[in-house]
């Protein structure tokens, strides 16, 4: 999806508040005239409600007191988008200290609803929503708010779209209890106590056998994919494929994240890139094609094969990766001083890019030996 944005006072990226306002104003049966009068134009206002411009402060605070909605402190508001940083911070580096930082930040769900953190809000819940039980909120509620993300937070939704994703949201009572057992499998996969995590998958995985749900059985077959990739490849293996057939929209994903891992292996590398072409045949999301493209390139770089790489590379301007892509494609990159820097910066970002830095500090190890060996230094 692409929208046009106009830029104002500095800002950059899209406001959900312009959404609030035109919800609120429709819901008193307001004109834009009427609104907007005092403030702005009525086809300036017309803009903030329909995204294509973000204001400046004063211009949301004088409309959301003409609307008569409550605005957030701003020491407060402060003091939340903190914290949201921080829980993204330690849930991509599986920091224990993400459970507090959960817990702190529930307490505000009722206060961001006319902050502009409430998009990003959103996308905690989403994340946090794997690991407690209690948050209820699906792909579908938070996909709705798409338009009004900006680029950091788009990465963080598909990135999420990558993972197990979370559970379709039921009023069946079996639903919401293989949906509690799910959480709480989750919680022990990210405190990496993986034998009772996968204890529990496997009981949600008879339950959702039971209810004959093949969409559900899949989601939880991923789950158990997911959790085997570091552990038995082939097993992982097993799970994902298991997935694929269940439920076609889990291919994707399944081949994906197997092909991404098993070329990290020399004895399965081939494999894992038939994986990758397999699914990026049959992928319908640009997003997930990007990543499919990005992992074969990475396959063809540690193959050696740097005229394939070459032609895959120009399928790859979307990519946030393309500065490190582009330095890979460079003879003795792996001595770079700027390659290295940025595998630091990005290997937490993904098994990928940790794989990548692991790589390249056994290289530089073993290149200082050969130099040592033959008095180069």
């Amino acid at each position: 999806m692409n929208y046009f944005l106009e830029l104002v006072g500095g800002q950059c990226m899209n406001d959900y508040r312009g959404l609030l306002i035109k919800k609120q104003r429709k819901a008193l049966d307001i004109s834009l005239e009427a609104l907007s009068h005092g403030v702005c134009s009525p086809s300036y206002l017309s803009k903030i409600e329909n995204n294509i411009l973000v204001a400046n402060e004063d211009i949301y605070n004088l409309l959301f007191k003409k609307l008569g909605i409550s605005t957030m402190d701003t020491i407060k508001e402060e003091k939340i988008k903190q914290m949201l940083d921080l829980f993204f911070k330690y849930y991509m580096s599986s920091d224990s200290k993400v459970f507090k930082i959960i817990n702190e930040l529930l307490e505000y769900k009722d206060e961001v609803v006319s902050s502009c953190l409430f998009v990003q809000y959103q996308l905690f819940l989403l994340f946090a929503s794997e690991m407690n039980s209690q948050i209820n909120i699906s792909l579908a509620e938070v996909e709705a708010y798409y338009s009004y993300m900006d680029d950091s937070q788009r990465e963080y939704f598909n990135l999420f779209r990558l993972s197990s994703g979370n559970m379709e949201l039921s009023d069946n009572e079996e639903w919401i209890f293989i949906r509690r057992l799910r959480a709480k499998a989750n919680l022990y996969a990210y405190q990496k106590n993986t034998f009772a995590a996968y204890d529990l998958y496997k009981t949600c995985l008879n339950y959702a056998i039971e209810l004959g749900n093949k969409t559900l059985i899949a989601e939880i077959l991923c789950s158990l994919g997911w959790l085997c990739l570091d552990i038995d490849l082939n097993q992982a293996e097993k799970y994902y494929t298991s997935a694929a057939q269940y439920d076609s929209q889990y291919k994707m994903l399944s081949f994906f994240n197997l092909g991404a891992t098993m070329i990290q292996h020399k004895d399965c590398m081939e494999k894992g890139n038939q994986y990758l072409k397999k699914g990026l045949k049959s992928c319908t999301d640009d997003f997930f094609a990007v990543k499919y493209k990005e992992v074969l390139f990475v396959y063809e770089i540690l193959k050696e094969n740097v005229g394939d790489a070459k032609k895959i590379i120009k399928e790859l301007d979307d990519s946030k990766y393309i500065d490190v892509f582009s330095m890979m494609l460079n003879e003795d990159y792996q001595l770079s001083v700027g390659y290295q820097n940025r595998l630091k910066e990005l290997k937490n970002d993904s098994s990928l890019f940790k794989f990548l830095f692991i790589k390249n500090c056994e290289y530089l190890h073993k290149y200082k030996e050969i130099c040592v060996a033959n008095d180069f230094i």
